[in-house]
């Protein structure tokens, strides 16, 4: 199990129920705080319009029915602010949920990232191009009514053999720069040509005999091909295919 998981298991009881767009990944580390901020902001205004003691007479006519040629019209009591008590709680659930997710990445990034150098951590492995061997698409097939079609879904990009890398570490420095794109809200200007910025990427590296393996894939529809144009951009005279 990767640590990005692990660090996301002690808050999987607030994130299961989490609305549509409070889930980690859906906004940045940031984002999450801010709109945590404006709902509870907005469950405090709705808070102050609740009375308690509000009471409004409402009268309801049930419609005529056969035998009788009038409706009969019922008198009830009930609190004109009643909607205000039930908003603000709608909002103190989204300012939790967007709490539980803010607090997901930042565990997810302070995990991954354990015992990485800061360089490493702050540089991404992929802005040393002059190691980077080559890059080539990751094609995934698919069969249908036309016959079997293949759609790229990202790029392995093959690192030469460095001295003291292992695929092991590799694959943790990857790791923690996933973790640390996600709670940027895979919005890091400083990285344009990164394949490990893009929503929903995910690697493998795997040892290749002579150098390293990185398999840059997303769990998004649409993002391949963007991870395979910010792969051939590192270096464009690689043996790009």
């Amino acid at each position: 199990m990767k640590t990005t998981t692990l660090a996301l298991l002690g808050l999987l009881p607030l994130l299961a129920c989490a609305p549509k767009g409070s889930r980690p990944h859906d906004l940045s580390e940031a984002q999450h705080e801010a709109e945590a901020a404006r709902q509870e902001n907005a469950a405090a205004a709705h808070a102050e319009e609740y009375d308690p003691t509000a009471e409004a007479a409402v009268t309801r006519c049930n419609p005529s029915w056969s035998g009788h040629s009038y409706p009969i019209c019922w008198t009830s009591v009930t609190n004109p602010t009643q909607e205000h008590l039930r908003a603000a709680e709608r909002a103190r659930k989204a300012a939790s949920a967007h709490r539980a997710a803010s607090s997901a990445l930042a565990a997810a990034e302070a995990q991954a990232c354990r015992g990485i150098a800061p360089d490493d951590r702050d540089i991404s492995p992929f802005d040393h191009t002059a190691d980077i061997a080559s890059v080539e698409s990751h094609t995934l097939s698919r069969g249908g009514k036309g016959g079997v079609s293949s759609l790229v879904d990202g790029a392995t990009i093959t690192f030469l053999a460095v001295p003291g890398l292992t695929a092991e570490w590799l694959q943790r420095v990857v790791d923690c720069h996933l973790a640390r794109n996600a709670a940027l809200g895979h919005d890091v200007l400083e990285m344009p040509d990164c394949p490990l910025v893009p929503k929903g990427a995910q690697a493998q590296v795997k040892s290749t005999g002579s150098g390293f393996a990185v398999t840059v894939t997303s769990t998004e529809p649409h993002a391949g091909p963007e991870i395979l144009s910010r792969a051939r951009r590192l270096v464009p005279s690689a043996a790009a295919r």
